[in-house]
């Protein structure tokens, strides 16, 4: 497979070091058995060894290099399947996971939004970037759901959905995928977080309005910049660290 030489890449490593992420452009033409989706594919999504596994993905990352979006669409339900398989391994063994949802954050297709949004809830680092550009591949239907996230009893996801909002925002090169209302109301959610009990989620809910925040939320960065009470194991401030660097960019300082 060609795509294969770029072969596994593993949690904090992603998230680490991926800003954005696109298909390389194909080499030569694909023939006609690899460039067609097939039963046995299917079947090897949802029942195959990691090393299969690994083979239909990178099948899958060529046909997408080739024809584009649409002929993704045919794979999509099984590589949901496989992505909840891989979900239900010991994080150790989850081989395959990232490399399902690259494939999945280029399909747009709004089946794959519960899976994402459940990886955002539930994983690790969210899923990021993956999952941010895959609500963006999606369209503005999953700004709803996100946001309504951000009132989940969960603080992880609390957290992560702000972070979710954050790096949406920073991969948008149009700059118009949120609306003037979606922002709006992003904002007010946001800012109903900077009280929140969990320090990680304010310091989360911060950073985001880096993204959607305006002079609107000065007032509030203000007063957890000189008052919020957290420290770090080494005794630093660091909510109000990452208040005072969110004022410097809204202030344009």
């Amino acid at each position: 497979m060609k795509n294969r030489k770029n072969l596994r890449l593993t949690g904090i490593t992603v998230l680490a070091t991926i800003s954005c992420f696109v298909f390389k452009a194909p080499i030569p033409a694909l023939t006609a058995e690899s460039n067609t989706f097939t039963e046995a594919d299917e079947k090897i999504l949802k029942t195959g060894g990691h090393d299969a596994v690994t083979d239909i993905i990178y099948k899958l990352a060529d046909i997408y290099d080739e024809n584009g979006t649409e002929a993704l669409k045919p794979a999509v339900p099984a590589l949901i399947e496989s992505a909840y398989r891989e979900l239900n391994m010991p994080e150790d063994e989850r081989w395959n996971i990232f490399e399902i949802l690259r494939v999945l954050s280029v399909s747009g297709d709004e089946r794959v939004t519960p899976l994402l949004l459940y990886i955002m809830s539930n994983m690790a680092g969210g899923g990021n970037p993956f999952t941010a550009q895959g609500f963006l591949k999606i369209g503005q239907s999953t700004v709803k759901d996100i946001v309504d996230s951000l009132k989940s009893p969960s603080n992880e996801t609390r957290g992560r959905a702000a972070m979710t909002l954050h790096k949406m925002a920073e991969y948008d090169e149009t700059d118009a995928f949120f609306s003037k209302k979606d922002r709006e109301m992003i904002k007010k959610s946001l800012v109903a977080n900077l009280t929140d009990d969990e320090a990680g989620v304010r310091i989360y809910t911060i950073v985001a309005l880096r993204s959607f925040g305006d002079e609107t939320v000065v007032n509030n960065l203000e007063h957890i910049r000189k008052h919020d009470a957290h420290k770090d194991s080494g005794g630093t401030y660091e909510v109000r660290v990452e208040a005072a660097e969110t004022l410097k960019l809204i202030k344009g300082e």
